[in-house]
């Protein structure tokens, strides 16, 4: 259904592109009822672009692509639509594979991506859907499994990421929680079990991992625990089994090992 709408969107647009053309009056210097050029050296009306074994189609106004242009396939077959205006992308773009199906939609504003970009696999999932302003990314930016369950969630500010970013695995449990600022991981970053039980707890500033790190067993006795200091191990590190029994401990100076001992 949602090629549909899109075959029909872009059909309804060519349609009008095409009297907005026919509007405008040009003398021809060459060219019948294609590829004409007028006696100021521009293509005007219809147009059909040889591009090796394929074909690029569309209209030109005053030497400006203009309207719907369509990518044809050694087939025959549409692959490509693109919506241009004065000679720019402008509008939806999509793209079908051999079988007619939807694969990509995008979205352009004087030639550069803006709003949704989504793309499909071939049994017709979606594989990620992005949102750009001017050409980067920002906005919402999800990413899914090849059953449809969503796989991350991540925010993007100006082409960065930004904000809280949420993971998870193929049954839809969060699986991992980060936080970024300006593209730097920066704030909590947790991981936890599938059954919502805490993993692992680390603090990031601006990229950099800094204080206490904390590992769990599923049973949430500690794994592992210890310092970071400038994104390096520093003191101690300890280990335990997953009865609470100290394992292993060892001694960090600014990540260089000083120390260690097992248990």
């Amino acid at each position: 259904m949602r090629l549909i709408y899109l075959l029909f969107l872009f059909i309804f647009l060519f349609g009008n592109s095409e009297q907005n053309l026919f509007a405008q009056s040009f003398k021809i210097e060459k060219g019948d009822t294609i590829n004409r050029i007028d006696t100021n050296k521009m293509k005007q009306g219809k147009w059909i672009e040889p591009r090796g074994m394929v074909s690029f189609q569309g209209r030109y106004v005053d030497n400006k692509k203009e309207g719907v242009w369509t990518y044809y396939g050694v087939d025959g077959i549409p692959i490509t639509l693109e919506e241009y205006q004065n000679g720019k992308k402008n509008g939806i773009t999509i793209v079908l594979d051999e079988n007619g199906q939807l694969r990509n939609e995008r979205h352009f504003k004087n030639d550069k991506l803006d709003g949704l970009n989504a793309f499909y696999s071939k049994e017709g999932v979606l594989v990620f859907k992005r949102y750009y302003k001017q050409g980067q990314l920002h906005g919402d930016y999800y990413t899914y499994y090849d059953n449809g369950a969503m796989q991350e969630h991540i925010y993007y500010q100006n082409g960065e990421k930004d904000s809280t970013a949420l993971f998870y695995n193929d049954k839809g449990a969060t699986i991992a929680i980060i936080h970024y600022k300006q593209g730097k991981l920066n704030g909590m970053y947790k991981t936890l079990y599938p059954n919502g039980i805490l993993r692992s707890e680390q603090m990031y500033n601006m990229g950099k991992s800094v204080g206490k790190y904390t590992e769990y067993f599923e049973n949430s006795r500690i794994k592992i625990t210890g310092q970071f200091h400038d994104n390096k191990k520093d003191g101690k590190w300890i280990e335990y089994d997953i009865n609470g029994k100290k394992i292993k401990q060892t001694i960090y100076k600014m990540g260089e090992l000083i120390k260690e001992k097992n248990y």
